[in-house]
């Protein structure tokens, strides 16, 4: 049976289930005696090694089968939850992750079966339940021998047994018999060892359903894919075949045991009966007519189905929504760059038209933005595990606080944000805190904290990782940068301590002495850096000698679709974000003054540095509107953290909704240029980064 089709299904489930694993592990160790956690592990151990099992992937069925029977000794009270279980169990959570990745790279497990995670778990069960409890190994012995005895014991011959058909399935049994077709009764059992009862059920329907319809199932298909079942079930099927071919078909299923099937013929009671229903359009209701192939099933209370609210989605197809989108908004833009550019004199419905279209592209734009949007929970919550294991390599005591984990991002952000965020953990772990005893010399709680805060802001996401350890040692960085060259020792002694501390994110820059597993090869915060740009956003950090770190990440909600404030400079169009502008100011040139050799404008209290665009951009004067001495500057004021500049324009054009479009890897662009933009009219404008301008 090809499985194939089910792969993307199992690795998105997998990723699902070891993650819950690695969050119940974490409780667990905290709390060993916590019988709900034990018995969600359990689950998803369950769960995981029937998947790993239907798939084929007998290295992961393996060790997960064997990591579920040390929780099936802890959740029946025989063995006890010890610092080296959880140890051993996050061994074969890594082991499982290694797996899944070889899974993802070539849909193939790999070859290693890590013999030593499972000697270990067997060794501990066999330690943990022969020293525990003396009873219950006896009891555990029998219950093992037993079951072991029905796994190899030949199938009896089966027996059908009864249920009740429904009036409307009679009578599509009898208008089956009408046209020439046959109905067959099976009864499928499936092997006392199959650990995964509802796949094993679906795979056989399928393969019945390809001679065939299916019009009754007991118990019901929902219960069978729910697996409330023991190990069989019928079914009706109305078919060309001959029960002998279906008995076949159905065996070639893997974990079947025996399939029992035979013609079923209706009485004469219910051929009257279904002839009555077909003329009048009504059916009465049969007392009930017991037939071979079933069982009659307990009556249960009517209940309200449970609806499942939601749906995996392919991101690649939200992708085509969202450019189809983005289409929507140029045509939209080209039709209101078209009717303010047009002589004739348009009616008030046109205007009306172009208004309604302008508030539909806007929700449309809107409601697909909601449904890329993911809570950033799916990437915070590998970071515990990830400190729980810093904290025994690093011997420090510390903790993770983390806030806002209902925070949504674009999944686009969501897939890039995760190195640049265990980066900076990492690095408030290694080089925030410091060591047990330092923080007991100078009266800290011994235990360091880490805090890991997402909050909405505005039109930006906002993520801060900071910790209570030493702060940053400014004088240090500044003797390193010295030292590596990176500054003068006349610019260190003119420097600010933000500039200081900016020299962080220098690339190879690191002020650890020794290169460990952790740190001191100069890559962490430069990459994140990098990472946050290349995502259209910023970081900054800010620090206190003695009380900790703080830095500050800033990211837009969506890359794809934003509003800008359009501007001319020499004989071009450009579009700065929105989200960045502060205000538009005329400065008299009388205002402007030269500092350290830079052109500043004081405003409002404020030195701001002056950027001249045509001189950066390189564009040429637009003659018509150009003066040879102006007396004042256009000047748009934008804000990148705690940094302002003034950006000289020589026009404004408005405010627009405008669709980002990559440049392309063809095209060699500089770095303020994030992407580029189609006008209403079909012309081309570029995007400024303001990251880099600032």
């Amino acid at each position: 049976m090809d499985v194939s089709q089910y792969l993307e299904i199992f690795i998105d489930e997998t990723k699902e289930h070891l993650q819950s694993l690695n969050e119940h592990i974490l409780i667990l160790e905290k709390e060993p005696e916590n019988e709900n956690t034990i018995n969600e592990i359990f689950r998803a151990a369950h769960s995981l090694k029937g998947m790993a099992g239907t798939m084929g992937y007998k290295r992961m069925q393996r060790l997960t089968h064997d990591m579920e029977n040390v929780f099936s000794e802890v959740r029946a009270g025989n063995m006890k939850v010890t610092p080296d279980l959880v140890d051993v169990l996050f061994r074969g959570l890594d082991a499982l992750e290694a797996y899944l990745a070889n899974i993802l790279e070539s849909a193939d497990e790999g070859t290693e079966d890590n013999e030593d995670i499972i000697n270990d778990l067997n060794n501990i069960l066999k330690a943990g339940v022969g020293g525990g409890i003396e009873e219950a190994a006896p009891a555990a012995a029998a219950n093992a021998a037993n079951t072991a005895a029905a796994k190899t014991e030949p199938a009896d011959k089966c027996k059908f047994k009864y249920l009740k058909l429904e009036e409307h399935e009679k009578n599509a049994i009898a208008k089956a018999y009408e046209i020439g077709l046959k109905v067959v009764g099976l009864t499928i059992y499936i092997q006392e060892y199959c650990v995964l009862k509802g796949a094993r059920a679906f795979l056989v329907n399928r393969a019945l359903e390809e001679h065939g319809e299916i019009i009754k199932l007991d118990p019901s298909a929902q219960d069978l894919e729910d697996e409330k079942y023991d190990f069989d079930y019928s079914a009706f099927i109305i078919t060309k075949e001959t029960p002998e071919a279906l008995i076949k078909y159905a065996m070639n299923v893997s974990e079947v045991k025996d399939v029992v099937a035979d013609y079923y013929q209706l009485s004469e009671e219910d051929k009257v009966s279904a002839a009555s229903a077909s003329n009048t359009g009504k059916g009465q209701k049969a007392k009930g007519n017991e037939v071979k192939a079933g069982k009659v099933p307990a009556a249960k209370p009517a209940a309200k189905p449970v609806v499942n609210r939601s749906v995996r989605v392919d991101i690649d197809k939200l992708d085509v929504l969202m450019n189809l989108v983005s289409e929507l908004i140029i045509a939209k833009n080209g039709l209101i760059s078209a009717s303010s550019e047009s002589e004739l004199m348009l009616d008030s419905t046109y205007h009306e038209q172009i208004e309604y279209l302008e508030r539909i592209t806007t929700n449309l734009h809107e409601s697909v933005m909601k449904t890329r949007m993911v809570p950033i929970e799916s990437v915070l919550n590998r970071f515990p595990r990830m400190i729980r294991d810093l904290n025994k390599k690093l011997n420090k005591n510390m903790e993770l606080y983390m806030t806002g984990e209902d925070t949504e991002l674009d999944r686009t952000v969501i897939d890039e944000i995760g190195d640049p965020l265990m980066h900076l953990l990492r690095n408030a772990a290694d080089h925030g805190l410091e060591s047990n005893e330092e923080r007991e010399r100078l009266g800290k709680n011994p235990v360091g904290s880490i805090f890991l805060d997402a909050y909405q802001e505005g039109n930006n996401v906002v993520i801060e990782v900071r910790d209570d350890g030493g702060g940053i040692n400014v004088e240090k960085v500044k003797s390193k940068a010295v030292q590596m060259g990176s500054i003068t020792q006349e610019q260190a002694g003119r420097m600010t301590d933000k500039d200081v501390i900016d020299l962080l994110f220098q690339p190879s820059f690191s002020t650890s002495d020794k290169v460990s597993e952790i740190s001191g090869r100069g890559v962490g915060l430069d990459v994140v850096k990098t990472k946050v740009e290349a995502l259209g956003g910023e970081i900054e950090a800010k620090t206190k000698l003695g009380e900790g770190t703080d830095f500050i990440i800033r990211l837009p909600l969506t890359l794809a679709i934003i509003q800008s404030l359009m501007v001319v400079v020499g004989t071009e169009k450009y579009a700065l974000p929105l989200g960045s502008i502060q205000t538009v100011e005329d400065i008299p040139l009388s205002d402007i003054k030269q500092v350290q050799g830079k052109k500043v404008i004081n405003l409002r209290g404020n030195i701001i540095p002056i950027i001249y665009l045509n001189q950066i951009l390189d564009c040429e004067k637009q003659e018509e509107t150009s003066e040879e001495n102006p007396e004042e500057l256009l000047v748009t004021i934008v804000k990148k953290g705690e940094r302002f500049a003034g950006l000289v324009v020589d026009r404004l054009l408005g405010q627009q909704e405008i669709v980002i479009k990559s440049i392309g890897k063809y095209i060699k662009c500089p770095k303020l240029i994030s992407g580029a933009t189609i006008l209403g009219n079909g012309e081309v404008a570029l995007i400024l980064d303001i990251n880099s301008l600032v």
